[in-house]
């Protein structure tokens, strides 16, 4: 259990939150939320003892309860299983379906653990808090740094997880299967709400739309008491009367008016006429990274891109901006079509200017117009006139929106667009992009968002040696995003015996069935079992691949 009562949090002249009140029993999935600055990772390590709090209280547990992902992690093995499996009595095998599950490799089992990038190390950080299995897991931004593979694993850990889990997040796919509580940080207070995203949305904007009927309510009869007051305090026959109306006046406990909804305005609609093919790659080939990779993209299709860390994602929508060359192959962009680009890195943006003088250069409008367009996306003036090099990721992201928004693009190719972003800044990009009637290429790990404003997902995998393709899907619905299905059954071809229809059909039992090899996996207890599960899953991977070929070639 955690129990939090009237903690109170500031730094310096600037309150956090005041009087916050909850109570986590065990065994409870709980996520915490709220806009980024109002004290979501404050709260997680005040609760694990690693920052102090000015009032309250927080008990309920034993530090040896606890297990956190370190932010700064530190190393004492020479190999990553060595690493994880020095953590206590853990067998090799639970170690391995976590290092697996998060997407590291058997060759990577024996790297120093010290060699791996800022994110993969936020992984074993990850890593090492799940195979230590606390009585209460603490997880700041868990799927930050994890592919869609990685997170569906995380999902499905957590959900089957005996313990207790406290989770910081913007994830709204994590927040609606994983969680059956949320903490909603908002105007320095905690509000409790029982159930998953969708009831945690429902059950705020009633509980806003109340404690405005009821402020609204009190206003009304405070002008009332005081319009009272004000006519009757002189004259001598009401003058008592007037007093005892004041002192209705001095003892009510004010209400305070409820934040509004303000959230990031994007508009994204105004798009021209483009040819019908906007994009055309043929027999892409770049390095050892990508080898004659085909796609294209039809005027106002909306393309999600996923797939492993590394393979590509980023670097092809460089080479189709032609931030880099091909090695080999072409690269058409339609008629009429006018690309707007956010990278991942921000590379866009010039590091030495303020988001004032960037948009001011770039677009040659007036301070007025650039402070206006950085205001939509709650950039105001103490951040507009900083570097941009001295500004979080959140806010860089924004300033690239607000460039984005006055290309008057009609055809948009996002990287990674929802990064560093909280749950208000998601939720506005989704429904621009739901409103946008241009084309859109999107690479995210944003379950939520790839469902909501795609309508075809292409999947880059890599097979040996160095092969990368891609798959057309209909169906994104993000529990099968990671997957694709065959579309347009009622133009299926045949050729002999075998029809695309009967492909279609093979294809949809063979994903069922890795589906139940991957929770026999999730829930394998014996290290025998596990090797056997794992040739499985690796077998029926080749076999779905080799019917999508068969079907490639028919379809």
């Amino acid at each position: 259990m955690i129990l939090v009562e009237n903690l109170s949090k500031s730094f310096a002249d600037r309150l956090l939150f005041s009087e916050v009140n909850f109570r986590i029993n065990d065994g409870e999935k709980v996520g915490i939320v709220g806009k980024n600055g109002t004290g979501k990772s404050t709260l997680i390590k005040i609760i694990i003892g690693t920052e102090e709090f000015d009032e309250g209280i927080v008990t309920g547990f034993h530090a040896e309860d606890l297990g956190y992902a370190e932010q700064i992690p530190t190393f004492v093995s020479t190999t990553l299983l060595d690493e994880l499996l020095s953590g206590g009595e853990v067998e090799e095998f639970e170690v391995k379906k976590i290092l697996f599950g998060l997407g590291f490799t058997e060759k990577e089992l024996a790297k120093n653990p010290n060699e791996f990038s800022g994110g993969e190390t936020a992984k074993i950080a990850l890593a090492k808090s799940l195979v230590a299995e606390p009585r209460i897991l603490l997880l700041d931004e868990p799927t930050n740094h994890l592919d869609i593979y990685a997170i569906d694993f995380l999902e499905s850990f957590v959900k089957s997880y005996k313990g207790t889990v406290l989770a910081v997040t913007h994830d709204r796919h994590f927040l609606q299967n994983c969680v059956d509580k949320i903490i909603d940080l908002e105007n320095r207070r905690a509000d409790v709400y029982v159930g998953n995203y969708d009831k945690f949305i429902k059950l705020k904007t009633e509980r806003r739309e109340y404690e405005l009927k009821a402020y609204e309510k009190q206003q009304e009869e405070i002008a009332k008491l005081e319009e009272f007051v004000r006519r009757n305090k002189v004259r001598a026959s009401t003058a008592k009367r007037a007093r005892s109306r004041q002192a209705m006046l001095d003892r009510m406990e004010r209400l305070e008016k409820p934040p509004q909804n303000e959230t990031m305005k994007l508009n994204l609609t105004d798009t021209s006429e483009t040819a019908d093919r906007v994009l055309t790659i043929e027999n892409l080939n770049f390095k050892n990274i990508i080898n004659n990779f085909n796609l294209e993209i039809r005027k106002s299709e909306r393309v999600g891109l996923i797939g492993r860390n590394g393979i590509g994602k980023s670097t092809l929508l460089k080479l189709i901006v032609g931030d880099l060359k091909a090695d080999s192959g072409n690269v058409k962009i339609g008629n009429r079509v006018k690309i707007g680009y956010l990278s991942q890195g921000h590379e866009e943006l010039n590091d030495n200017a303020t988001p004032i003088d960037e948009l001011i250069d770039e677009f040659g409008i007036t301070i007025e117009r650039a402070r206006s367009e950085l205001a939509r996306l709650e950039i105001y003036s103490d951040v507009a006139t900083k570097t941009i090099a001295s500004m979080s990721g959140g806010e860089k992201t924004r300033v690239a929106l607000a460039k984005l928004i006055l290309t008057g693009a009609n055809f948009l190719i996002l990287d990674e667009p929802t990064n560093h972003l909280d749950l208000p800044a998601r939720e506005a990009i989704e429904a621009a992009l739901q409103d946008f009637d241009g084309t859109l290429l999107i690479v995210t790990h944003d379950r939520y968002l790839l469902e909501k404003a795609t309508n075809r997902v292409v999947e880059f995998i890599r097979e040996d040696p160095v092969t990368v393709k891609s798959k057309p899907q209909n169906d994104t619905k993000a529990e099968s995003s990671t997957k694709t299905r065959p579309q347009n059954k009622r133009t299926a071809k045949s050729t002999g015996n075998q029809s695309t229809e009967k492909l279609e059909a093979q294809i949809l039992m063979a994903e069922m069935e890795l589906k139940m090899i991957e929770n026999e996996i999730n829930n394998a207890v014996d290290g025998t079992k596990l090797k056997e599960l794992a040739e499985n899953h690796d077998n029926k991977i080749k076999e779905i691949d080799e019917l999508y070929k068969r079907w490639e070639e028919l379809a």
